[in-house]
């Protein structure tokens, strides 16, 4: 399974200010609204889903990175949207520190499988040799997608 399947550059999210987790959730929410994946008017309903899950237990799973994922959302496919914060974003992560990528899984009810296969993928990207590092550097989405696909094994 490939993250690109899921993601485009038009999903990337770069330069996020330094924030806390909502603020930046919020963010990303609304990237994905402007780039026509999620209605407007989903946009709490949204949120609100993501932050229930963030309050069970925090998806900022160290080392710069946070994968929020919820799923009951009516769209057609999965969608991948990444946001970068080369300052850092407050997201109670388990190590303590800032989290410097989000990768942002929102799904469908109808397909629990490929929710879990996707975050299974990028928790396994994660792993790779400075790829935070070069997300977090990188200049524009397209410079983030191609090292992403860069990286993926197919």
């Amino acid at each position: 399974m490939l993250i690109t399947d899921y993601l485009s550059e038009d999903l990337i999210l770069t330069g996020m200010p330094h924030c806390a987790k909502e603020e930046a959730l919020g963010a990303i929410v609304d990237h994905l609204i402007k780039a026509g994946r999620i209605t407007p008017d989903r946009r709490q309903i949204l949120l609100s889903k993501i932050m229930e899950r963030e309050n069970l237990s925090s998806t900022g799973i160290g080392g710069g990175v946070a994968i929020p994922h919820t799923s009951g959302e009516n769209v057609e496919n999965m969608i991948v949207a990444v946001g970068q914060s080369p300052q850092g974003v407050e997201f109670e992560s388990l190590d303590g520190e800032p989290v410097n990528v989000i990768f942002l899984i929102v799904g469908s009810e109808r397909a629990p499988r490929t929710h879990l296969q996707i975050l299974a993928t990028i928790v396994r990207l994660c792993k790779t040799d400075n790829l935070i590092k070069s997300i977090t550097s990188a200049q524009n989405a397209s410079e983030i997608f191609g090292i992403l696909s860069g990286t993926e094994v197919k």
